[in-house]
């Protein structure tokens, strides 16, 4: 989809409106692979009428979308929600669709401005950017006739009625890169300490303490901290066409996330690649992580203290027998036919369609 386009995908099938409120033509993020990854997999089994973009590039396909009557000319809608407000022209377009009597589901992607303990307010734009979110958040929960979810916990906290789960899928068409043969561990995100930067840095330090070969792959958007990190993290912008070859080499991917009530009711998206390309994982026990990781061992679960991460990594930094099995284990469940983005796509149309809507293989 180019930016700010309406177009379709031909064929004899359900017609979806796929309404996407990120730039989907740039995978560079979290929510973006997941609407990339998601989208491509509804569209092997619907004609999907594709919105989505920034605000502004949503506009203009949102009014030629109700001006040429689009609401009664799909079969059901499907939303990608971003983290801040929906548009007005959003909710019309939604309106619209619903006053057709068409389904419309929603997925709802977080709910970071509850957790204003966690996520300071910062000026008042910040207040009346919550305020925005809060009236939207209402709005689309009661344009919905179907409520999607990343987990439970988020459904529970929004309130959404009867929500249907869709949490990352995997991708099995990925390579299978093992365990690599470079004392390397990989981190790959915002170089935040929201999301436990700070703390994977303590644990390297740790790390090398023991091992001095070890080296930190910092993969992701560039940071004003950049300038100020050890000599021996290595940085590297990558999308996720490019991200396979640059964790080929790797010896463990990490995932140090501080375990709190926000990041228990998040799955990270770069866990499902991850066990997509067979790679051994630490990561912090977070709920959601754990419901993963936990009942297959596919990855080793640690407490999010440094020491613990720092443990979790030598670990398998130094045990070969352990790193190869983590890497077979997370291999395995990232090919369960459950786990996948085909199941997640088929989830959201039985949802949407009911028995209007059969699989086309």
């Amino acid at each position: 989809m180019t930016r700010g386009s309406l177009s379709t995908t031909g064929g004899p099938r359900p017609r979806v409106l796929f309404y996407a409120m990120y730039d989907s033509s740039k995978p560079s993020n979290a929510p973006r692979v997941r609407i990339r990854m998601l989208q491509a997999a509804m569209a092997r089994h619907a004609d999907l009428v594709l919105i989505g973009g920034s605000p502004r590039q949503r506009l203009g396909p949102a009014i030629a979308f109700l001006l040429r009557a689009g609401p009664w000319r799909v079969d059901a809608a499907y939303v990608e929600t971003a983290t801040t407000a929906a548009m007005p022209w959003d909710l019309a377009v939604l309106a619209m669709v619903r006053s057709a009597a068409r389904p419309v589901g929603i997925f709802f992607r977080d709910a970071y401005q509850l957790f204003r303990g966690i996520y300071a307010r910062r000026g008042p734009r910040a207040w009346l950017s919550d305020a925005a979110w809060r009236i939207t958040t209402a709005a689309l929960r009661r344009l919905s006739s179907v409520r999607f979810a990343p987990s439970q916990g988020l459904a529970d906290l929004l309130r959404l009625r009867a929500a249907v789960l869709l949490p990352p899928g995997t991708d099995p068409t990925s390579p299978d890169l093992g365990v690599g043969d470079r004392p390397l561990v990989a981190y790959v995100g915002a170089r935040s300490d929201a999301i436990g930067f700070d703390r994977l840095l303590d644990a390297m330090t740790l790390v090398r303490s023991e091992r001095p070969d070890v080296r930190l792959l910092a993969i992701g958007p560039a940071s004003q901290r950049d300038g100020a990190l050890p000599s021996w993290v290595e940085l590297l912008t990558a999308d996720r066409d490019e991200l396979a070859e640059a964790l080929r080499p790797v010896r463990v991917c990490v995932i140090p996330l501080p375990i709190n009530a926000y990041t228990d009711l998040a799955r990270p998206v770069r866990l499902t690649d991850f066990l997509a390309f067979g790679k051994p994982i630490v990561a912090t026990d977070t709920r959601e992580t754990h419901a993963v990781l936990g009942p297959g061992e596919a990855g080793l679960l640690v407490d999010d203290a440094p020491s613990a991460i720092a443990g979790g990594l030598l670990r398998v930094l130094g045990d070969d027998r352990l790193a190869t099995r983590l890497a077979q284990s997370a291999r395995a469940l990232a090919c369960d036919p459950r786990m996948t983005w085909e199941d997640r796509a088929q989830e959201a149309l039985t949802s949407l369609l009911g028995s209007r809507w059969q699989t086309d293989g």
